[in-house]
């Protein structure tokens, strides 16, 4: 990076000029790296806790002028040898993670952050300072990996400012150390100079972050994108979701745990009525083991994309079509531990960057090697459901794979086929019956998140017959396996309720705790029908709008999953859609603007001739005061201010502010006059010294009269005869005349 010099080669002006704002500069370069990092919530208490406290104990040494807590080389050397042992430890034992590269990822992170501090510590050398900032923009990069948040931006904003600024106060370091002296200041000061100059490169690098942020911008929504996402499974590892699991456990002990974490944003398009109350199906769960629902995925089939990006989904033959009531939306899912997508109803349409996509017989789409990864997606749903008139109709002719997947059970209590005869009785369909089920687990049932009395041996049957509270599994699982002792084929669907709604982003936010399980029926031929016989819960209310500073932030945050984090070539063309409609409603607008003001110019000119016209004395009398103003303002003598001078004069007023400032204007004259003769008064000349410099034997006697009659009436009592005025007047005639 060029050669070093050593700190006693050049006087203490030249370190605390530039050496402290770049070495203040350079820490916090590291600072915003490492606030980046710690947004992502990725890092551990211990290494927050360390890292800051060494970090401050550097600034503030820095910003006081002090060198104290200096590595040495060889302290260095055994920090880093005893360090190698500690990272075996800390990869094989200490950090947590489901896997060794996450495991590998986390230890990386640690070592990164202890390279960090012994550099801050023991930085002399340029390539000391090349180390810390080699390892500040690595831990740039390992926060891109660990997070998708809109606090990236943040950090990596703070980041970019003060890289600027450390470069740019670099390159004057280097200046001045190659040269070997030190440039002369405007002041002399030692401080005032280093003052100016941190406020010269903080005003550059501020100025040079803003243009590459304008010219990043453009060039971020203009060049192509190509959307990878090699390092995701590193980054985001598996989080546990309330309700939603693509296999059902019953009869858990303890209590199950809330957590408000968004998963899903679902932008509609339409009235967002129109979604009020919808479920969002996921993993569709139709094998039973008496305590775990399970999928078994059959008959899963890869659908075909066609550009750009869309898989299309046609209708069973088996079942017979009703009139479509479609719904078109996007999701915005969270990294989740599962490759399922969530979707309203049956799935029609998906346009998504999907490496693939598959369906299975229960219509749950799913895109293979997406665990653990952020998508977006648009999707069209047919939800509409057939009348019940038609369903209570349906007959019982199923076919062979609902019969053996949605019909089978394992040994249960026989209390449970019993209680759904009983329930069921007076029910002339199975579309009736589902309802009288339905109704009777709403009505007869509690909903808590912490059941008792549910016994792991036999979960159902304890719930039923023995604690009468639970959660949605238990609800769904109870009519699932009732409707199956009844012949009606039936599974479990386990996705999300529809959260609340945002009016400023226009969008639903689902988080982890709408999760919920429900129950499909099937009555043919019209396929599957949902149920809900979970009772309804303050939580799960989904009319309630976000409102407040809640609302703005979150539209922030979609706006920068949608438009940063998944922006690609179809953002693109509907942005460059949008810029031409704009642009032509723009051309518009402007061509009815132009033409408004062109018939508006047109009749004010019209007007104004015919009033010009109608009071021609009026144009005269006005022409020929402008003239007149015109030749005295362009008289070398201002000839109109000596005549209202001689006004003054005449009226022997005593003098006042205005007096003094008419003192003033002829003091301009003359040094007007002086200037023409080419003597120029210093601005740190008083007139006294002005006068008295001037070498011109004839001229400054004259001289020194004017200024001293100038300076008794500028600065004179106020009571003063404006004979002096007059004076002043006369004596610069007598100048002018003498000197022309």
């Amino acid at each position: 990076m060029g050669s070093e010099l050593n700190d006693a080669a050049l006087p203490y002006q030249a370190r605390i000029s530039v050496q402290r704002y770049f070495e203040v500069s350079l820490l916090f370069m590291v600072g915003a790296s490492f606030l980046t990092l710690a947004l992502t919530g990725r890092l551990d208490a211990v290494s927050m806790l360390l890292f800051s406290a060494g970090f401050g104990v550097k600034l503030w040494s820095c910003v006081r002028g002090g060198w104290f807590c200096r590595f040495e080389s060889a302290t260095v050397t055994w920090l880093a040898l005893g360090y190698l042992a500690f990272f075996a430890l800390d990869f094989a034992f200490l950090e947590p993670g489901p896997g060794a590269g996450v495991r590998l990822l986390g230890a990386a992170i640690h070592l990164i952050l202890f390279s960090l501090l012994v550099e801050i510590f023991s930085a002399r050398r340029y390539r000391d300072y090349a180390a810390m900032a080699v390892l500040s923009f690595l831990v740039i990069l390992v926060s891109a990996v660990l997070t998708v948040g809109s606090f990236y931006l943040v950090g990596l904003a703070l980041y970019v400012l003060f890289s600027i600024s450390t470069f740019v106060s670099f390159e004057v370091k280097q200046g001045i150390d190659r040269s070997g002296r030190i440039a002369p200041g405007p002041f002399k000061s030692r401080e005032l100079n280093r003052i100016a100059l941190e406020k010269s490169l903080g005003a550059m690098a501020l100025a040079l972050a803003l243009g590459i942020a304008l010219l990043a911008s453009a060039f971020f929504f203009i060049i192509p994108r190509i959307h990878t996402l090699y390092f995701s499974p590193l980054g985001l590892p598996p989080r546990s979701v309330t309700g939603f699991s693509e296999n059902v456990s019953l009869g858990g002990s303890g209590s199950l745990a809330q957590s408000s974490q968004v998963e899903m944003r679902v932008k509609v398009d339409g009235n967002p009525r129109r979604f009020r109350g919808m479920l969002w199906r996921g993993a569709v769960l139709g094998r039973f083991t008496g305590k775990v629902w399970y999928s078994g995925r059959a008959g899963l089939r890869r659908l075909s994309a066609a550009p750009p990006g869309r898989y299309a989904i046609e209708p069973r033959e088996d079942w017979e079509p009703t009139s479509s009531r479609l719904l078109r939306y996007q999701v915005l899912l969270a990294p989740l531990p599962a490759d399922v997508l969530f979707l309203a109803a049956r799935p029609r349409d998906i346009v998504g960057r999907f490496s693939a996509v598959a369906i299975d017989q229960a219509d749950a789409v799913y895109t293979p090697g997406r665990e653990f990864a952020p998508a977006f997606y648009s999707a069209v749903s047919d939800t509409t459901l057939p009348p019940v008139s038609k369903l209570r109709l349906a007959g019982s002719d199923y076919p062979a794979h609902i019969r053996q997947d949605d019909l089978s059970l394992p040994p249960l209590d026989p209390r449970i086929a019993m209680l759904a005869r009983q329930v069921a009785k007076q029910a002339a369909n199975n579309y009736d019956r589902a309802q009288a089920i339905d109704r009777y687990l709403r009505r007869n049932f509690a909903y808590t998140l912490e059941p008792t009395g549910i016994s792991p041996q036999h979960p159902l049957s304890s719930f039923l017959f023995v604690a009468r509270k639970g959660y949605c599994s238990y609800f769904a699982s109870a009519m699932a396996v009732m409707l199956r002792s009844l012949g009606i084929p039936s599974r479990l669907v386990s996705g999300f309720r529809n959260g609340v709604y945002n009016q400023v982003g226009g969008d639903f936010i689902v988080r982890a705790d709408d999760a919920h399980s429900w129950v499909e029926a099937y009555f043919p031929p019209y396929g599957w029908v949902p149920f809900d016989p979970t009772p309804a819960t303050p939580a799960g209310l989904a009319d309630q709008p976000v409102s407040g500073i809640d609302a703005y932030l979150d539209a922030a945050n979609l706006f920068w999953s949608e438009w940063i984090i998944h922006y690609d070539f179809a953002h693109q063309a509907a942005l460059a859609q949008r810029a031409n409609r704009d642009s032509e409603w723009l051309r518009g607008e402007g061509r009815t603007a132009f033409r408004w003001f062109q018939a508006a110019g047109a009749r004010w000119t019209s007007q104004s001739v015919k009033g010009l016209i109608g009071h021609k004395a009026l144009l005269g009398m006005i022409l020929l005061l402008a003239s007149m103003i015109v030749l005295v303002r362009g008289n070398r003598r201002f000839a109109m201010g000596r005549l209202r001078l001689r006004a003054a004069i005449r009226s022997r007023r005593p003098a006042s502010p205005g007096k003094q400032r008419d003192a003033t204007v002829v003091y301009g004259q003359f040094l007007k006059l002086l200037s023409a003769r080419g003597y120029e008064r210093n601005p740190s000349q008083t007139p006294q010294e002005f006068a008295a410099s001037l070498p011109d034997s004839a001229l400054s006697p004259a001289a020194l009269e004017f200024t001293r009659l100038y300076n008794s009436l500028r600065f004179g009592r106020p009571g003063r005869p404006c004979g002096g005025l007059g004076e002043l007047v006369k004596l610069l005639s007598r100048l002018v005349r003498a000197h022309r």
